[in-house]
């Protein structure tokens, strides 16, 4: 539901988030690698031996993540039409104030999260008919369920399934993760064009914030900047 957009800081989370799941999965021993031709940004091969399959990669600020449906086939786009079958789902530690930014690391089956999202559609689509999941149809991580609102109908998959692995937020970067990626994994967003961060613009100060948290592995936050005329 965060538009991940919305601050050079919420890009700088995102980008770490996708990251921490990818080496989660080569942590467990698995080659990481994209599918050709798959048109899925966020999915992703892993290979382990004569183990072979696709895995979803989700990231999440506010604690919820979606996968998009389409409505002909009531299949969920970027699982059931890749043969995903695990959903790796990265969230930030939002609900721990105070605390040190982490990524809080979830390994769901994909055919828990599709029963998820099938009773979570089914239940807004019977309170409203029209009901528009056009930019995914939304499931709470921690929530704990219940029927009203619809919205929590199927929620706390995450308190089912506990984090397997927590990981500071600020520990690394990488080049290997770019805005088609994020924008595939947080379904909340559009794909994100060039355009989106011209080089030549003037360097403002949250972007000159994220740019040095970056090189001294701190939160933006923890930046102070002063200018003196």
């Amino acid at each position: 539901m965060t538009n991940i957009y919305g601050s050079p800081e919420k890009i700088q989370y995102a980008k770490r988030l996708f990251e921490i799941g990818i080496k989660y999965l080569e942590g467990q021993g698995y080659e990481v690698s994209r599918v050709p031709r798959a048109g899925k940004k966020s999915l992703r091969r892993v290979k382990k031996g004569k183990e072979e399959f696709n895995v979803a990669i989700r990231t999440s600020q506010d604690q919820w993540f979606a996968f998009p449906r389409d409505d002909a086939s009531g299949r969920w786009l970027g699982m059931d039409d890749v043969n995903v079958e695990r959903v790796i789902v990265v969230a930030l530690n939002t609900r721990e104030e105070g605390k040190e930014k982490k990524g809080l690391v979830h390994d769901f089956p994909a055919d828990e999260v599709r029963e998820c999202l099938n009773r979570n559609f089914e239940a807004r689509r019977k309170a409203n008919p029209d009901v528009d999941i056009s930019h995914g149809n939304w499931i709470s991580l921690y929530h704990k369920e219940a029927s009203d609102p619809v919205s929590l109908v199927a929620a706390g998959i995450g308190l089912k399934y506990e984090p397997v692995d927590r990981v500071p937020l600020f520990a690394s970067t990488s080049d290997e993760v770019d805005d088609e990626d994020l924008a595939e994994a947080d379904s909340s967003i559009p794909a994100v064009s060039a355009a989106a961060s011209p080089v030549d613009e003037a360097l403002t100060i949250p972007e000159a914030k994220r740019r040095l948290a970056l090189t001294f592995g701190v939160d933006p936050s923890a930046i102070k900047i002063t200018v003196e005329g």
